[in-house]
């Protein structure tokens, strides 16, 4: 199916996970897909140096860029130097139920302070030209109700955010932590297809526990867009099929030859990332899953995660890994 040019088709902003040499990845597998970084805390945009910014993403399109903060002044502030490089949407993370950022009353917490967080929004719209967007859940704690939601989104929507994506669940503030917030409360797709029809006027997206082609259809009867999380990560040959599937994009069908010719560009810009620097564990580490359903699959991810070769050098380990994937596809001749 072609994908209406108002939908959406996003990956997540995941800590340790989205960088840029995942996002690379992705790039070659989905390049009609939208991307994210993950969540940056807007002091550190404001105060640290700005390089990082600049290494963040400058090797590839523009991306939006997830912000976490709850002062008005740094978040404008933040939202200026954002401008100057090369970001596309700059999204408030008002999702994140990890007790760091709750502390400093930010992610899933500020969901409590509608108030707080339309300020932030008026400060980066009066600011910059930059689209907008709010991460959030569907509730948190014991303010679950639809209710409760409605009002969240009525209050910021009024402050010029247009875009809101919903993870489908609420977040527990109190007694789980991150890993058990994505999984343990339940899904509610539900709340969110009724904040559309509350909403027409507004973008709402979808996020949580998509993982199928029949699931991203079925949400886009209803929404605007669908935002993969973990899936994309553990699973990134299936954002090929998405692409492959919704754009109708020639020459990205799932087989053999599409994983080999993925891995050999991966290997190469992992020789040009190492030439700058970069560590080669940082881009490897996005590579286990790209023999996923071949047989060599296990023996892959042991080469790459538990450092099974003799090099003493990355290039070397590199080479191995080359060398690998050319017996492999020799043996499929």
């Amino acid at each position: 199916m072609n994908l209406e040019t108002t939908k959406q088709i996003s990956v997540a902003p995941m800590m340790g996970q989205t960088d840029r040499h995942f996002r690379y990845l992705v790039d070659l597998l989905a390049p009609d897909l939208k991307l994210y970084t993950p969540m940056i805390h807007a002091d550190a945009i404001v105060y640290a140096s700005e390089k990082f910014l600049h290494q963040e993403n400058h090797h590839r399109k523009a991306v939006g860029i997830q912000i976490a903060g709850n002062d008005p002044s740094i978040m404008a502030e933040a939202a200026k130097i954002i401008s100057k490089y090369n970001y596309n949407e700059i999204n408030i993370n008002v999702g994140c139920p990890s007790l760091r950022v709750q502390n400093c009353k930010m992610g899933a917490a500020l969901m409590q302070d509608p108030s707080l967080v339309s300020n932030c929004v008026r400060a980066i719209s009066d600011t910059v030209d930059l689209p907008l967007s709010i991460k959030t859940r569907i509730g948190v704690d014991d303010k679950d109700d639809y209710h409760f939601l409605y009002d969240f989104v009525a209050e910021t929507s009024e402050a010029s955010c247009q875009v809101f994506i919903i993870h489908a669940r609420k977040a527990f503030l109190q007694g789980l932590n991150p890993k058990q917030n994505r999984t343990i409360p339940p899904i509610d797709y539900d709340k969110v297809y009724r904040l559309k029809n509350d909403f027409n006027n507004l973008r709402i997206i979808i996020n949580g526990e998509i993982s199928s082609i029949e699931q991203i259809e079925q949400h886009l009867l209803h929404l605007d867009g669908v935002m993969i999380g973990r899936k994309a990560y553990k699973d990134p040959l299936f954002l090929a099929e998405i692409q492959q599937h919704f754009f109708m994009t020639e020459g990205k069908s799932i087989n053999h030859s599409t994983q080999f010719h993925i891995i050999k560009e991966m290997i190469d810009y992992t020789k040009n990332q190492i030439g700058d620097g970069i560590n080669i564990h940082l881009m490897t580490r996005h590579m286990a899953q790209l023999f996923r359903g071949l047989r060599g699959a296990k023996e892959w991810r042991n080469l790459i995660g538990l450092n099974q070769h003799k090099s003493n050098s990355a290039i070397g380990f590199l080479d191995e890994l080359l060398c690998y994937v050319e017996r492999y596809e020799e043996s499929l001749c």
